[in-house]
């Protein structure tokens, strides 16, 4: 990763710059700041632009062997450590593990958070962390000379999560690393490192991003002003919740789409465009049935409260208040429970594998015996 993808961070992009140029590289050092400010990407930009081959005045190269290896995250010399679950058979949970899952998260997005990288390695809620298995392969892999670079560099992702007794068998080599050896630690709340390991490193506090780089960013996206505005203020700097609220706007277009075609085969009482709206939504995976469903109660939430009190009291975009200008009136008192309940219902039966196609033709038929009443 070259530091020209980074969002922002100028001014500390230039401290690395700097500390790389005028060889004064820390041995270990800590990037702290909130989630989302890109401190797992400056760390790895970081990185790439010491093994750089041909690093220019303002970025890496791009093009030598050590970026191109890096740009994909297999330099022999760059390694990394970050949260993993335990197996329920095994205390000797390691990053290696998950290499290739890991590499695939941080390529898709270099801002990950914890609950993302989860999510993509536990089929149910477990608590990742760094265990003390871990800090015998760092020992071990650190004990060798490096490959290809001048530099081994060691990115420990989330260091928060080393339990006591991984991050004690660190100490030593925190604070003496071999020679030609950095240590990265990534941190979202330095506040949970141990005092003894935070002493050992020269601290760089990442702020949140700033509001005018986001809308820079968000303008190459052909974004309208109005939906920049409500992204910049709801991300508060988060690069990392910008990325998902734009994910939610593409997808939030398709289900106004499904959302309006079902109200309107449901009032004209279309039998057999039910029929296939329901086959058509039996055909999405149930993560996106569900949140289909709850887009839909917001919708007929909204619609409610438009109904009652006007568009002052709802949060809806031009194309959603378009639609329920007229909507609205059909959105009242006498069906409103009815219409939340079928919607709700449907999300638990959803949950619990039901027959789709059963599921949503019933909230279709049901809908449309209500969707009249005024």
């Amino acid at each position: 990763m070259k530091f020209s993808s980074i969002i922002g961070q100028k001014s500390f992009i230039q401290h690395l710059i700097r500390s790389v140029r005028e060889n004064h590289i820390s041995n270990t050092q800590l990037f702290t700041g909130p989630e989302g400010s890109g401190i797992l990407p400056l760390a790895i930009a970081y990185a790439q632009y010491i093994m750089c081959e041909n690093k220019g005045e303002e970025d890496s190269c791009g093009v030598c062997p050590a970026c191109l290896k890096n740009e994909k995250l297999v330099h022999p010399d760059l390694h990394f450590v970050f949260p993993v679950i335990k197996s329920s058979d095994s205390d000797s949970a390691i990053s290696d593990e998950y290499l290739k899952e890991w590499r695939e998260a941080v390529l898709s997005n270099p801002y990950l958070n914890l609950n993302k990288w989860v999510e993509k390695i536990a089929s149910e809620n477990k608590q990742a962390g760094i265990f003390e298995a871990e800090s015998y392969r760092i020992l071990e892999k650190l004990s060798f000379k490096s490959f290809e670079s001048d530099y081994k560099i060691m990115i420990i992702w989330m260091a928060e999560k080393m339990n006591i007794h991984c991050a004690n068998k660190l100490l030593k080599i925190l604070e003496e690393p071999p020679s030609k050896t950095i240590f990265i630690l990534v941190s979202e709340n330095s506040d949970m490192l141990l005092p003894t390991v935070l002493s050992r490193c020269q601290s760089l506090r990442i702020p949140p991003i700033d509001n005018n780089e986001i809308r820079d960013f968000l303008k190459t996206r052909n974004i309208p002003e109005e939906r920049i505005n409500d992204i910049i203020k709801i991300s508060s700097g988060n690069f990392n919740k910008v990325l998902q609220l734009i994910e939610m706007q593409e997808e939030d277009k398709q289900w106004l789409d499904f959302f309006i075609q079902l109200m309107r085969i449901a009032f004209k009482k279309d039998v057999f465009s039910i029929i296939e709206w329901s086959n058509e939504m039996a055909s999405l995976g149930r993560e996106k049935q569900k949140r289909f469903l709850f887009y839909a109660l917001k919708m007929i939430r909204n619609n409610f409260a438009l109904n009652l009190a006007g568009k002052d009291v709802i949060y809806l975009n031009k194309e959603e208040s378009d639609f329920s200008i007229n909507f609205s009136p059909y959105v009242n008192e006498k069906n409103i429970y009815k219409i939340a309940e079928e919607f709700d219902t449907a999300c638990y039966q959803i949950e619990r594998n039901g027959n789709a196609k059963i599921i949503f033709l019933d909230v279709a038929l049901q809908i449309s015996n209500v969707i009249r009443r005024k």
